[in-house]
């Protein structure tokens, strides 16, 4: 007999079935549930067939682990521990224990500090970039509230939905290991190239150099693999200001969910979704992601 629990509760486990949420993630996020709970109403709500946990799967996908094990190669990643806060701002729990386990698979072995230094100094020499999409009323999660009436829901318990989130706009942003760099919202359109290269010219990129005391020889420099990146007048752009063009590197776009800046977007549209009101013109929405940016800390950049 399948244990009777509360309806928020049942539509909130039944999204996380959809999204074949591991159970013991589902029992952490939903505390008040056994496992065998959970797999009752799988089959109450698909029949079996939605979710399966039967083995031991990894929880690291084979994308998120070559990208762990580049990021360790190359210094942007401090090791285990620093895999282990990369995960978490994925919401994969994982300890640091399970995290060397990976990659000793992965061939690599611990080596006493005094012989990696560099790595850390390569690090510091990143300036990783990226644009974002900020909607006018938030941004797409599983939302929860708490009701000493299960099954009944009062108005202020409730969502607005919206078509297409109401509008939005774009946001330019940079990362440093010294902490953010200047950031710039795009208020209608997209990023072309002669979009892009302003915000590089006009404040962003060159402000950011300006402000940590660097300059264009001294870093190397991430964006995306979009087409406005690549573009002729993008590259003379980068030329004309120093830039040395092996030392602009890319990433691709189709992979989002592995850029090292975007736990950086998602503490940014946290604290944006904190706010008791919703912007009500694109501008207001404009200046509260100017205030939230400036502050994001050195360590939420690491």
């Amino acid at each position: 007999m399948t244990k009777p629990i509360s309806s928020e509760t049942q539509n909130a486990l039944k999204v996380l079935l959809q999204k074949k949420t591991p159970y013991s993630q589902i029992i952490k996020l939903l505390p008040n549930i056994s496992k065998s709970t959970i797999g009752n109403y799988n089959k109450k709500f698909f029949g079996g067939a939605q979710h399966t946990n039967v083995g031991r799967v990894s929880k690291i996908s084979a994308k998120a682990q070559r990208y762990i094990a580049s990021s360790i190669r190359n210094g942007r990643m401090d090791g285990p521990k620093g895999a282990v806060s990369f995960l978490a701002s994925q919401f994969i729990p994982m300890t640091t224990s399970g995290v060397k386990k990976m990659l000793r698979k992965k061939g690599f072995k611990a080596i006493r500090k005094a012989h990696r230094h560099y790595t850390v100094t390569a690090w510091r020499k990143w300036v990783l970039s990226d644009e974002t999409r900020v909607n006018m009323w938030g941004f797409d999660s599983v939302s929860f509230y708490w009701s000493d009436k299960p099954g009944t829901m009062q108005p202020h318990q409730t969502t607005t939905k919206v078509q297409n989130n109401g509008g939005g706009v774009m946001f330019w942003g940079c990362i440093t290991a010294d902490g953010p760099g200047y950031g710039t919202v795009i208020l209608e359109g997209t990023i072309n190239s002669e979009e892009y290269v302003k915000i590089l010219d006009s404040s962003s990129l060159l402000d950011t150099l300006d402000y940590y005391g660097k300059t264009a020889s001294d870093i190397r420099f991430q964006q995306d693999k979009a087409s406005p990146h690549k573009s002729d007048v993008t590259r003379d752009w980068f030329d004309q200001n120093g830039f040395s063009e092996d030392k602009i590197l890319g990433w691709s776009a189709q992979s989002p969910d592995l850029h090292p800046i975007e736990h950086v977007w998602y503490q940014l549209k946290r604290r944006l979704d904190n706010y008791m009101t919703k912007p009500r013109t694109k501008e207001e929405l404009a200046n509260r992601i100017s205030v939230e940016w400036d502050k994001i800390t050195q360590k939420e950049c690491l």
